[in-house]
């Protein structure tokens, strides 16, 4: 007689995330349940057909949260919930709200056993450090903060203030020991910062924040950076539409910080890091010098470089040729997949020491 079998990985999430979260110190089996239950939707959300990436923060008080952000607003949408079982009902809610700044938030009660949701933002000033980077900055006794977001289509990622996360993959990658492809993009932004001067680090911050939420919404990105003394592309990178003059991202941050983070100097970085943002997400390469400005996109190289033959798709390919030009034409390249994956690389001399 036929027989079968049904496998859930629910057990697997939930021991995971227990260990995760003891190390904030929130022993709390109602919590993992949430946050497996909110993994594997978030996995791959939709809304009739409409693919959604909304970000879930987990506390204990969302007014202590934006305490600590500094700056933001919240908006309730429900009463007690039970907490093991409030993920389909607060997604259905809430997701379609989390455009932009917006964020969704879980507010624990004080005996673990219901929660209040809604959505939350922090501040508009695209230069500012975000509610994530702020709050994950580290963990104080007694305020346990998690985070999960989508890191790509079927991966999902549970980070705490902790500093520590885990990666859940539904899909046949193979294990890794650490997450690296944020660390792959603070490298890049911090070449596309190199030669800006005094202001490179605070600059790098916004351009690495750009970076991540403009890849996070790409099919694949491809990026290169040339040297601060070029304004116009190289031969090898030629068949592009190039941008004249360059869109100058650091003179804007600059004006926006002297000007003293005005309403318009807001508006004018925000439409800039918009515009950038759009080169990114379009197919070919989006090219950089390390002065902050981008030359042009829709960037593809030259048939004549020679390349070492690359297994993979048509971004797989471009990205092992760009390698060859890394140290000549080029201060570094950078690749995504749309399904993920990431990979950079940069001149040796401009390589961090291991």
């Amino acid at each position: 007689m036929p027989s079968g079998k049904s496998i859930s990985f629910r057990s697997h999430l939930v021991t995971n995330t227990m260990d995760l979260i003891r190390e904030i110190e929130l022993d709390c089996s109602r919590t993992s349940r949430l946050i497996a239950g909110i993994v594997s939707r978030l996995a791959a959300y939709t809304e009739e057909g409409v693919p959604m990436t909304p970000t879930v923060f987990i506390c204990n008080s969302i007014s202590e949260l934006l305490q600590r952000a500094g700056v933001g607003e919240y908006v309730p949408l429900s009463g007690d919930e039970p907490l093991d079982s409030a993920g389909p009902k607060l997604l259905k809610a809430a997701a379609p709200l989390c455009r932009d700044n917006w964020r969704i938030y879980v507010e624990r009660s004080p005996n673990g056993e219901t929660c209040r949701y809604g959505v939350f933002c922090g501040s508009s000033d695209p230069s500012s450090l975000t509610v994530d980077e702020v709050v994950l900055d580290g963990f104080s006794a007694g305020f346990p903060i998690v985070r999960v977001a989508q890191s790509a289509t079927n991966k999902v990622e549970v980070r705490t203030n902790s500093g520590h996360g885990i990666e859940f993959r539904f899909n046949d990658d193979i294990d890794v020991t650490e997450l690296d492809s944020q660390a792959q993009v603070m490298r890049l932004a911090q070449t596309i910062s190199a030669n800006v001067g005094p202001q490179a680090p605070m600059f790098a911050g916004f351009v690495e924040r750009l970076l991540l939420s403009a890849i996070k919404h790409s099919h694949g990105t491809l990026i290169a950076v040339v040297s601060s003394d070029l304004d116009k592309l190289p031969i090898t990178l030629q068949d592009a539409v190039q941008i004249g003059p360059p869109v100058d991202l650091y003179e804007r941050f600059k004006l926006h910080l002297d000007e003293g983070r005005t309403a318009v100097s807001v508006s004018r970085l925000q439409a800039a890091a918009e515009l950038v943002s759009g080169f990114i997400c379009s197919d070919g390469i989006t090219v950089f010098n390390s002065m902050g400005r981008v030359l042009g996109y829709r960037a593809f190289i030259r048939s004549d470089v020679d390349a070492p033959p690359s297994s993979g798709g048509a971004r797989s390919r471009a990205f092992t040729a760009m390698c060859q030009l890394v140290g000549g034409d080029l201060n570094a390249a950078f690749f995504r997949s749309q399904d993920g994956r990431t990979d950079f690389r940069q001149k040796a001399e401009d390589a961090p020491n291991e």
